[in-house]
């Protein structure tokens, strides 16, 4: 009996192809027939997908991508290593590393523009302007609490916002620790003084919810 590779499932296999062979500075071809795939490529993408729909906040890319970002000594990760723990604990301390880069790094530069484009959808979703988004409520907590613990947002694009420090400052200590971390509230000032002091990544989210705000008023 034919085991049926969904579409999502064909894309793991093929974002982890794409990434390992550019990892090693190698060409590559994104596989298009799936009928005698390896069982334990089958296997290992099956599960690899049920995880990712468990955790939709997590993005394909950057799990595959997490170990060797990570483990950068090591030159190859199978596909049956993102069916272990170790896979979880790579992408979870490629998350810390990337919330830790300066606000002009590259790579938190993209962070912030994934940042404006989520909360963009989300308003739109909730059907609210983006001046009310940090007032928004998911249940009993503050939407933009929980982005932040998903990694839907980063802290560096809820500074466009004038109403965040004052929103977060004003939360219940216990609660933002357990959701986000012991010393997040700690770190908040750090945050903001890179923020401030960015050539960049200021000016980007400046823009960036500007934009927002011009074309769901055009909308």
């Amino acid at each position: 009996m034919e085991i049926v590779i969904s579409d999502f499932e064909q894309l793991i296999y093929n974002t982890h192809l794409r990434i390992s062979r550019q990892k090693k500075n190698l060409p590559f071809k994104y596989r298009k027939d799936f009928t005698h795939l390896n069982n334990i490529y089958i296997n290992s993408v099956k599960k690899i997908a049920i995880f990712l729909a468990k955790f939709p906040h997590i993005k394909l890319e950057d799990f595959i991508r997490a170990p060797y970002e990570i483990y950068s000594d090591e030159s190859y990760f199978e596909l049956d290593y993102y069916t272990t723990l170790k896979a979880t604990k790579a992408y979870t301390l490629f998350i810390k590393r990337r919330e830790s880069l300066d606000p002009d790094n590259e790579e938190q530069l993209n962070y912030i523009i994934e940042s404006l484009k989520f909360i963009s959808t989300f308003c739109k979703e909730q059907g609210i302007d983006i001046a009310d988004y940090i007032e928004h409520r998911t249940g009993n907590s503050s939407s933009y609490i929980l982005h932040l613990k998903e990694h839907r947002v980063n802290v560096y694009s809820l500074f466009g916002f004038s109403n965040f420090e004052r929103s977060i400052r004003s939360q219940d200590t216990e609660i933002v620790k357990f959701i986000l971390s012991e010393d997040f509230l700690n770190m908040l000032s750090n945050f903001r003084l890179k923020f401030f002091a960015s050539k960049k990544a200021k000016r980007l989210v400046e823009l960036g919810i500007q934009k927002i705000k011009t074309q769901n008023t055009l909308d």
